[in-house]
Protein backbone atom coordinates (compact mmCIF):
# COMPACT_ATOMS: atom_id res chain seq x y z
CA UNK A 1 0.00 0.00 0.00
CA UNK A 2 1.33 3.30 -1.34
CA UNK A 3 2.09 6.00 1.66
CA UNK A 4 2.39 9.66 1.57
CA UNK A 5 5.25 11.14 2.52
CA UNK A 6 6.20 14.51 3.35
CA UNK A 7 8.99 16.17 3.12
CA UNK A 8 10.14 20.24 4.22
CA UNK A 9 13.40 21.69 2.88
CA UNK A 10 14.20 25.10 2.07
CA UNK A 11 17.22 23.39 -0.40
CA UNK A 12 14.88 22.38 -3.89
CA UNK A 13 17.99 19.87 -4.70
CA UNK A 14 17.54 17.95 -1.65
CA UNK A 15 13.64 18.07 -2.18
CA UNK A 16 14.46 16.68 -5.60
CA UNK A 17 16.62 14.01 -4.24
CA UNK A 18 14.48 13.11 -1.56
CA UNK A 19 11.23 12.62 -3.84
CA UNK A 20 12.90 10.76 -6.55
CA UNK A 21 14.43 7.77 -3.95
CA UNK A 22 10.68 8.06 -2.15
CA UNK A 23 8.73 7.58 -4.85
CA UNK A 24 11.06 4.98 -6.48
CA UNK A 25 9.87 3.28 -2.91
CA UNK A 26 6.09 3.90 -4.41
CA UNK A 27 5.17 6.36 -2.11
CA UNK A 28 3.10 9.26 -2.79
CA UNK A 29 5.46 12.08 -2.19
CA UNK A 30 4.72 16.13 -1.10
CA UNK A 31 7.41 18.50 -0.94
CA UNK A 32 7.61 22.34 0.16
CA UNK A 33 10.32 24.54 1.38
CA UNK A 34 8.95 26.46 4.31
CA UNK A 35 7.29 25.44 7.81
CA UNK A 36 4.25 27.28 6.62
CA UNK A 37 3.84 25.17 3.78
CA UNK A 38 4.41 22.22 5.68
CA UNK A 39 1.56 22.63 8.67
CA UNK A 40 -0.96 23.98 5.47
CA UNK A 41 -0.10 20.39 3.60
CA UNK A 42 -0.50 18.72 6.79
CA UNK A 43 -3.85 19.90 7.39
CA UNK A 44 -4.78 18.37 3.76
CA UNK A 45 -2.65 15.35 3.15
CA UNK A 46 -2.22 13.77 6.53
CA UNK A 47 1.33 12.43 5.77
CA UNK A 48 2.33 8.86 7.09
CA UNK A 49 5.82 10.36 7.79
CA UNK A 50 7.27 13.91 7.69
CA UNK A 51 10.82 14.42 6.61
CA UNK A 52 12.01 18.10 7.98
CA UNK A 53 14.64 20.18 8.36
CA UNK A 54 15.80 21.36 11.16
CA UNK A 55 16.76 24.88 10.31
CA UNK A 56 14.34 26.66 7.91
CA UNK A 57 13.57 30.04 7.57
CA UNK A 58 10.68 31.45 9.81
CA UNK A 59 9.70 28.29 10.96
CA UNK A 60 12.18 26.28 11.32
CA UNK A 61 11.72 22.18 12.26
CA UNK A 62 10.90 22.47 15.72
CA UNK A 63 8.27 25.28 15.76
CA UNK A 64 6.61 22.64 13.20
CA UNK A 65 6.68 20.03 15.65
CA UNK A 66 5.81 22.28 18.55
CA UNK A 67 2.53 22.94 16.41
CA UNK A 68 1.87 19.45 15.85
CA UNK A 69 1.93 18.19 19.18
CA UNK A 70 -0.24 21.46 20.39
CA UNK A 71 -2.73 20.08 18.25
CA UNK A 72 -2.20 16.81 19.10
CA UNK A 73 -1.09 15.19 15.45
CA UNK A 74 1.87 12.75 16.09
CA UNK A 75 2.80 12.20 12.59
CA UNK A 76 6.34 9.58 12.59
CA UNK A 77 8.67 12.23 11.76
CA UNK A 78 12.36 12.02 10.78
CA UNK A 79 14.51 15.28 11.26
CA UNK A 80 17.39 16.39 8.70
CA UNK A 81 20.11 18.61 9.63
CA UNK A 82 23.89 19.83 9.20
CA UNK A 83 23.48 20.47 12.91
CA UNK A 84 22.59 16.61 14.05
CA UNK A 85 24.13 16.55 17.06
CA UNK A 86 22.56 19.98 18.32
CA UNK A 87 18.83 18.59 16.58
CA UNK A 88 19.18 14.98 18.44
CA UNK A 89 17.93 17.28 21.65
CA UNK A 90 14.53 17.32 20.25
CA UNK A 91 14.08 13.43 20.05
CA UNK A 92 13.12 13.62 23.77
CA UNK A 93 10.87 15.91 23.41
CA UNK A 94 8.58 14.65 20.56
CA UNK A 95 7.63 10.95 21.01
CA UNK A 96 6.89 11.03 17.40
CA UNK A 97 10.72 12.02 16.30
CA UNK A 98 11.74 8.73 15.10
CA UNK A 99 15.13 9.42 13.78
CA UNK A 100 17.62 12.57 12.90
CA UNK A 101 19.02 12.22 10.09
CA UNK A 102 22.79 13.82 9.28
CA UNK A 103 23.33 15.75 6.41
CA UNK A 104 24.87 15.07 3.90
CA UNK A 105 23.46 11.70 4.19
CA UNK A 106 23.70 8.60 2.45
CA UNK A 107 20.88 8.23 0.33
CA UNK A 108 20.57 4.14 0.91
CA UNK A 109 20.20 4.95 4.37
CA UNK A 110 17.37 7.75 3.55
CA UNK A 111 16.05 5.21 1.80
CA UNK A 112 16.39 2.08 4.58
CA UNK A 113 15.11 5.08 6.89
CA UNK A 114 11.90 6.01 5.31
CA UNK A 115 10.65 2.43 4.83
CA UNK A 116 11.24 1.24 8.14
CA UNK A 117 9.47 4.00 9.73
CA UNK A 118 6.65 3.71 7.37
CA UNK A 119 6.77 -0.03 8.09
CA UNK A 120 6.70 0.74 11.83
CA UNK A 121 3.72 3.14 11.08
CA UNK A 122 1.44 0.69 9.64
CA UNK A 123 2.26 -2.02 12.48
CA UNK A 124 0.77 0.95 15.02
CA UNK A 125 -2.45 1.15 13.21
Amino acid sequence: MNKRVLIVDDQPGIRILLEEVIREEGHEVISVGTGAKALEQIKKIRPDLLLIDYKLPVLDGPAVLDNLKEQGLFIPSIMMSGLAEEAEAFRQKYDFLIEVLAKPFDILNVRMMVNQALQEGSNQV
